[in-house]
């Protein structure tokens, strides 16, 4: 069963305007990963520094050997370095409706 996954996370301001080119780059990585279907950064309209990514995976099992994948080459912590808060890792199934 496909998945939405939603990271979300809260940027220190100094990487509000660097976070961009570095998910871009990243992103270039990560379409290419097996079972990624999509990946995207939204930034909040309201607060430049809120961010979060909207992925969909075929599986939660893709999803999990790619954040094994991102936790083992430093992304993850990379991340958790450029935020005051967060990130948050939400997990959904795509439903039929």
């Amino acid at each position: 069963m496909s998945v939405c996954v939603l990271v979300e996370g809260t940027l220190k301001d100094e990487f509000k305007d660097v976070f961009p080119v570095v998910c871009g780059e990243g992103f270039k990585v990560t379409r290419t990963v097996d079972g990624c279907q999509n990946i995207n950064l939204v930034i909040n309209s309201k607060n430049p520094n809120n961010f979060v990514f909207t992925e969909v995976w075929d599986s939660k099992e893709h999803y999990d050997k790619y954040f094994a994948f991102r936790l083992a080459d430093g992304t993850i912590k990379a991340i958790q370095n450029m935020c005051s808060g967060g990130p948050e890792i939400r997990i959904f199934d795509i439903t039929d409706a």
